[in-house]
């Protein structure tokens, strides 16, 4: 083999091509395992379409909850809204989801939502978000949830660098989540960095089944039960 294409061979194996710096010999792949990370956290876009009704405000959903405080908005996106809000009689905290009003006035996703709910409020995992109740107040569809006080994959990957060790582990919770889901008769369909969210203590828990496709319950015709316009 020539100089140049012992060169070649090593660069490709010993470091990496994008930082430079030398990678393990461990590493799966023989990738840069901090050059894969940054990758993965790279953003992605969502394609919206125009004339999506915003979320709405604080003080338009709290006449609809009398027995929650409506403490404020955590985030948005194109299947509603999620508030922070607290359970006085219980003293705790909640997540609570209002699906999209252009959503919540099609009465085949209503039967949709109203049938997934039943199936996700039963969920019970410690890698998955946990749905105290759901149903629909006034024009709204909602869910309430465990609330997380953390920060979304996404977030976190930003901020710092974690180790193979630290991402294996991880993809082996939100591995054995979906397996628990699947077993119950649910896919999620959308996993992706935001919707695996960290707590304070570092645990890693599922989040949004909310676009969830039913499979097998009460027989074929559910299988088709999903959201118009998704592949």
């Amino acid at each position: 083999m020539t100089q140049e294409g012992d060169d070649m061979t090593n660069s490709n194996h010993s470091t990496c091509p994008k930082c430079h710096a030398a990678i393990p010999e461990d590493a799966p792949d023989g990738l840069c395992p901090t050059c894969a990370l940054e990758s993965a956290a790279t953003a992605t876009t969502r394609a919206t379409g125009g004339g999506i009704t915003p979320p709405p405000t604080v003080d338009e959903i709290a006449p609809h909850f009398p027995e929650l405080e409506i403490v404020g908005m955590l985030g948005a996106g194109g299947m509603g809204a999620v508030y922070q809000a607290r359970q006085p009689q219980l003293d705790r905290y909640v997540a609570l989801k209002i699906l999209s009003h252009d959503l919540a006035r099609d009465p085949a996703f209503v039967e949709r939502f109203n049938r997934e709910g039943k199936l996700l409020a039963r969920l019970s995992h410690p890698n998955i978000v946990g749905v105290h109740d759901f149903g629909a107040a006034g024009p709204y569809c909602y869910l309430v949830m465990e609330f997380i006080d953390g920060v979304n994959l996404r977030q976190a990957m930003q901020a710092g660098r974690f180790t193979p060790a630290e991402s294996l582990a991880m993809v082996e919770r939100i591995c054995s989540a979906l397996k628990y889901a699947h077993e119950e008769g649910i896919l999620h369909r959308d996993i992706k960095p935001e919707n695996v969210l960290i707590d304070s203590k570092g645990r890693v828990k599922i989040a949004d089944f909310g676009i969830a496709k039913l499979v097998g319950e009460d027989g074929l015709q559910d299988v088709t039960l999903t959201m118009r316009g998704s592949v």
